[in-house]
């Protein structure tokens, strides 16, 4: 029997798991509730909410009545006045920590900084913040794009999409410094459970044959997980339920590590380990 490991956190990170009940808290009162865009990157999670009459979408005069729920990465500004201006209520599910990014990109622009977003352009939180931090402001996701920027005499922020690598924020903070602007101010806002659980798969990488990381195809932090897995050298599958393993993956293979994104419920990394368990001859 194959031994099997499993990090610590697996299954969901409290910012989601709050979202998630506020948005099951809403559907008992049987009042229509609109989810602008998935309200998490996981979608066995969405279709069961939507199941329970969730329904999602992509402009906010698709809402004609009830309450629209504001996703866990939160929303571009403008389209929080546009909600305002059709009257109706909103739920606000935006995760805490990303919240909190956005409050320190409001002071930033007031104080005339220019705003450095570390992060990927498409992903909904860094174009809502982005949005919020106005023109003067930048978004790269390696350190080449940082040798592109001319900031001198400048005074400089830089904060970090959620879900980013540590490692990758401490490359990009450095060759920020190395322009030396004239006054910078650096804000590591990397989700602490999105590090503990980069810390794991880094850790336990270098202990097993064979990592599987669990959680939707398009979550950032998930990805970012199955990145660094392989980065230890490790046999690594990013699968999104138990149904997508084959038993050659594990020929030759002694031990197993189980590592989760935040947006990953726990009964699906269950699942996973039960069909290891249960149905995978060695």
């Amino acid at each position: 029997m194959v031994m099997i490991k499993k990090a610590n956190p697996v299954g969901f990170c409290w910012g989601v798991r709050r979202a998630i009940n506020i948005a099951e808290d809403a559907l008992k009162n049987k009042t229509k509730i609109y989810s602008f865009g998935p309200i998490i990157h996981n979608p066995l999670v969405v279709k069961e909410l939507q199941s329970k009459g969730l329904e999602v979408i992509k402009d906010a005069d698709q809402a004609l009545d009830g309450r629209i729920l504001i996703r866990s990465h939160g929303i571009h500004p403008s389209i929080r006045e546009k909600i305002r201006a059709k009257k109706i209520k909103i739920l606000d599910a935006t995760c805490p920590f990303v919240k909190r990014s956005h409050r320190i990109v409001n002071n930033l622009k007031r104080e005339g900084f220019y705003i450095i977003i570390a992060g990927e352009a498409n992903h909904p939180e860094v174009a809502a913040l982005a949005e919020a931090a106005g023109k003067n402001k930048r978004i790269v996701i390696n350190s080449k794009q940082m040798k592109r920027l001319n900031l001198k005499n400048k005074e400089v922020a830089l904060l970090a999409q959620s879900t980013l690598t540590k490692s990758l924020f401490e490359e990009i903070t450095q060759s920020l410094r190395d322009k030396n602007p004239s006054k910078l101010k650096v804000f590591d806002t990397i989700c602490s459970d999105v590090a503990k659980r980069q810390y794991e798969a880094a850790r336990l990488s270098k202990t097993v044959d064979l990592m599987f990381v669990i959680g939707g195809k398009v979550s950032a932090n998930t990805k970012r997980l199955a990145e660094l897995c392989k980065k230890e050298g490790v046999k690594t599958y990013h699968i999104e339920t138990e149904k997508e393993i084959k038993d050659e993956w594990f020929k030759g293979a002694k031990s197993v590590g189980i590592i989760s994104g935040s947006s990953t419920p726990r009964w699906i990394v269950d699942r996973v380990i039960i069909r290891i368990r249960r149905n995978v001859t060695i």
